[in-house]
């Protein structure tokens, strides 16, 4: 979380510095089918040109400002709500990256050629959709280089292919798409929600629910339906109510809310079930913090929450890093259910000492935690250090 909120920040000051120095290219997205390009930067300036879906120009952000200065192909100069304005995207823009270059090497190391699967991506193929928008583990310079085409391909596939292709997808797979696509326009110079809003409504439709029922058991009786505080995801929405419900009318089974802290980007979480439909396991992310409750089958098909012990973790006492050092955050994470009664979680810890010379030294720690889950209680079974 913290790695990946310094690396946005390094991006958008290096967008910053280069958008300062280069236009981008852009149209217009206007019911209308034009907009007015205007001598000043408000609606009530003199209309200059009235410009036509379809025309490319250049535009530069207007620091501070609603307007941004836009230059049409004529020479023309004037100013545009930003609103009105789309990314243009050409097929010729999906370019291989130089020898060796970081998404190169990316896809090497996971068997496949990144370049030729964005450019599929881009035309509609499925297969290719699929493993594209599959992507969501690039760090670093790959991280950086993937933003920028992730915003080339979805706006060379449009509002209609994508919505279509994301609606006959599970839904943990539209989050992740979700939260790749808001990564990605954080390194724009448009707000991703309003952008998305604005020019992609269908596929906006899909990724910013109110209301979600999803998550079905196995067995195909139950779900988990959640309500949120507004649909678009932002960072102060929130999970106003979570239930577990029959599948077939909704009756209530259980009452979720008191255990279900999600807010934020994240803040649908996910639910795994056991493969007997009797438990599942809900995780939910609030900030940088992240817990796991498990509900099970108490009979008469109502569900109720089951006490899960704490782990007795290898290694703290003899951990010579964290004397003295500073618990900033604690992420437990559903992995599996190995079988009906046995669950495994990720128990990933983040913390902050200081070094002799004063500066933060960032310490990370993670275990396997599996569960045996019996009766109404969890009785941790295992804990390995998965990585330290």
């Amino acid at each position: 979380m913290k790695t990946f909120q310094v690396l946005v920040l390094a991006c958008l000051w290096a967008v910053g510095v280069a958008g300062a120095a280069a236009a981008q290219r852009g149209q217009i997205h206007d019911p209308d089918g034009h907009s007015n390009l205007r001598g000043g930067q408000s609606s009530d300036a003199a209309v200059v040109a009235k410009v036509p879906a379809g025309e490319v120009f250049d535009f530069e952000p207007g620091e501070g400002s609603e307007w941004w200065r836009v230059t049409l192909a004529s020479g023309k100069e004037g100013w545009m709500h930003h609103s009105r304005i789309v990314m243009h995207v050409e097929m010729a823009d999906l370019k291989d990256g130089g020898p060796g270059d970081e998404l190169a090497l990316y896809g090497q190391g996971r068997g496949i050629n990144y370049y030729k699967l964005a450019r599929g991506a881009a035309k509609g193929d499925a297969e290719a959709m699929k493993a594209y928008f599959a992507i969501t583990d690039t760090d670093g310079g790959a991280a950086e280089m993937h933003c920028g085409y992730f915003n080339d391909v979805v706006h060379l596939l449009g509002d209609a292919k994508w919505s279509t292709f994301l609606a006959g997808q599970p839904l943990d797979y539209r989050l992740a798409v979700r939260s790749e696509y808001v990564k990605a326009m954080e390194m724009s110079v448009f707000e991703p929600m309003g952008y998305l809003t604005r020019h992609f409504p269908k596929t906006a439709a899909l990724l910013f629910r109110k209301e979600i029922v999803d998550w079905t058991s196995p067995d195909g009786r139950y779900a988990v339906r959640k309500v949120f505080s507004s649909a678009e995801p932002r960072e102060n929405s929130k999970v106003e109510r979570a239930e577990l419900v029959l599948k077939d009318n909704g009756k209530v089974m259980a009452d979720l809310t008191p255990d279900d802290s999600g807010e934020g980007l994240d803040r649908e979480g996910r639910v795994l079930w056991s493969p007997d439909s009797r438990r599942l396991a809900m995780f939910c992310v609030a900030g940088q913090s992240a817990q796991t409750v498990v509900y099970q089958n108490a009979g008469a098909s109502k569900f109720s929450r089951v006490e899960v012990s704490e782990p007795d973790l290898p290694g703290r006492a003899d951990d010579a890093e964290l004397k003295g050092a500073k618990k900033i955050y604690t992420h437990v994470e559903p992995l599996k259910w190995e079988s009906p009664q046995r669950l495994i979680l990720r128990q990933h810890e983040y913390w902050e000492g200081k070094r002799t010379d004063g500066s933060i030294h960032s310490i990370g720690r993670t275990y396997l935690v599996t569960v045996i889950v019996v009766g109404g209680t969890g009785r941790v079974e295992k804990v390995e250090v998965e990585r330290r």
